[in-house]
């Protein structure tokens, strides 16, 4: 009874954002796999749980992940979703400086190959400038800022990087 009503307000949260292409499984598929819920409970052996915390935390954040980035959902794209999501503030100042611990850590979790990391790095600086010349960007608040900075660096690896980091998956 509560997962059918989980998966009932996932539903109508997505009929509000998403074309009307993905089916209820689709959106069940995202919410126990995808976004902060998929990177806690990464198993899958919760049923409930990671659907709850992506419904309460980041459910605009997820079904963004799910649906234009469903490649990201497991393995290292959950570990640097996460790490974005956690601990924004901290990534965006490593970003413009061109380096710091956080920006390691995750070139570390991506798996990416010291020659590649200072490109991709100025790579993500160059879109965070472009975000923070947008006149929303000073409204926005971490997750929304965390998310495009993470959908920014997965688009930029898969054109770019993508021999020379691990695998988005």
């Amino acid at each position: 009874m509560k997962q059918n009503l989980v998966y009932a307000a996932a539903i109508a949260a997505l009929s509000l954002t998403a074309p009307t292409t993905v089916s209820a499984q689709d959106i069940g598929a995202i919410y126990t796999n995808c976004g902060l819920g998929g990177a806690i409970f990464p198993n899958g052996d919760q049923d409930v749980a990671p659907v709850i915390v992506n419904i309460l935390v980041s459910s605009p954040t997820v079904l963004t992940q799910g649906l234009l980035l469903p490649d990201s959902c497991s393995g290292a794209g959950a570990v640097s979703a996460r790490m974005l999501h956690t601990a924004y503030p901290q990534f965006e100042m490593d970003v413009a400086v061109g380096e710091g611990e956080y920006i390691t850590s995750l070139m570390n979790v991506m798996g990416c190959d010291e020659a590649v990391r200072p490109a991709l790095i100025a790579d993500m600086r160059n879109d965070l400038t472009d975000n923070m010349s947008e006149v929303t960007y000073v409204s926005m608040d971490d997750a929304d800022k965390a998310r495009d900075m993470y959908v920014g660096m997965y688009e930029t690896v898969q054109a770019n990087y993508a021999g020379s980091c691990l695998p988005i998956q």
